[in-house]
């Protein structure tokens, strides 16, 4: 739903907006205070870890609730849990570290400019997110371009133009680093792709022939913001097994996108279309013998149509 899309992406550009400062994300003193308390033993040393996202919550709580906000338009539960495991090792880490090498406490940096850089770096991240959910609302003639030239815009500002912490000589060589590697990423971006995909035509009223002299009928109904969509044409109806094998049948796409629409109308009544992605297999009688509702990859594709006649 474009409205769903719109919402998450001002999310990610206001909780952006905290990484430059704009507002402070901030919890109760009294909750920062209990929770940073010393504990003894190994139940103190467990509950400080369960209540050091109380602590850090001022610096990571905005690209917390930004991740949050990721995984669930993912709806992957596994996807969820492997990105907090990952943050879990990464807040953790630093005291794993401290606790094996103690006497190296003193030679780290001390608070100050170089945590409000990061803090930037983490706001051009959210921002990237709130881009990437914009794309599917986006003409495909320039949602290929948006995030590599975004990715230029960063790498740029942030070897020329972010002048914070640059005293400090470790954070300006990983700053420095960090930019070109953007930049060669949004390089390699720019380069156009070779990808081939099912022959599709467009689908219309009275397109399919009354007599199927094939294999059967494929119909692709899809929406230029629909995300499972863009996942199906890059990963499944490009793969060469199921371009060869759809050889065999009349392929079509319906465009949905203009949901509200008298076309798109018809048609979610003559398929009974519940929403998009959805991909219809009939055979050669006009009978359907498949249905997909979201997204499959190219094996589970190929072995359904393969044997259909």
């Amino acid at each position: 739903n474009p409205a769903v899309i719109i919402g998450i992406v001002l999310i990610f550009l206001v909780l952006s907006l905290s990484m430059f400062g704009v507002y402070e994300f901030k919890l109760p003193d009294s909750w920062v205070q209990k929770a940073g308390g010393a504990k003894q033993g190994y139940y103190g040393a467990f509950f400080m870890g369960l209540t050091m996202g109380i602590v850090a919550a001022p610096c990571i709580g905005p690209f917390v609730i930004g991740l949050v906000t990721y995984v669930a338009a993912k709806a992957d539960p596994f996807l969820g849990f492997l990105l907090f495991f990952v943050l879990a090792v990464g807040l953790g880490f630093p005291y794993l570290f401290l606790a094996v090498f103690s006497g190296k406490i003193k030679n780290l940096p001390r608070a100050g400019e170089w945590m409000d850089a990061v803090k930037h770096i983490f706001g051009f991240i959210l921002i990237g997110m709130a881009l990437y959910f914009l794309l599917p609302l986006l003409p495909d003639s320039i949602s290929g371009y948006i995030l590599p030239a975004y990715m230029v815009f960063v790498g740029i500002w942030l070897l020329f133009f972010e002048k914070l912490a640059n005293r400090i000589k470790g954070f300006r060589i990983f700053k420095i680093v960090f930019s070109i590697l953007i930049l060669a990423v949004a390089v390699y971006a720019f380069i156009p792709e070779d990808r081939n995909s099912v022959d599709w035509k467009p689908y219309s009223e009275g397109v399919i022939p009354e007599e199927i002299d094939a294999s059967g009928v494929i119909i692709d109904f899809y929406a230029d913001w629909c995300i499972p969509c863009k996942e199906l044409d890059a990963f499944t109806f490009s793969d060469p097994a199921v371009i060869e094998a759809s050889k065999r049948f009349y392929t079509f796409k319906a465009d949905m996108t203009k949901s509200l629409s008298d076309e798109v109308e018809a048609l979610r009544n003559k398929y009974n279309i519940i929403g998009v992605p959805t991909v219809l297999i009939l055979d050669s009688k006009g009978n359907e013998v498949k249905r997909i509702t979201g997204f499959v990859n190219a094996d589970e594709f190929y072995d359904m149509i393969k044997n259909v006649n």
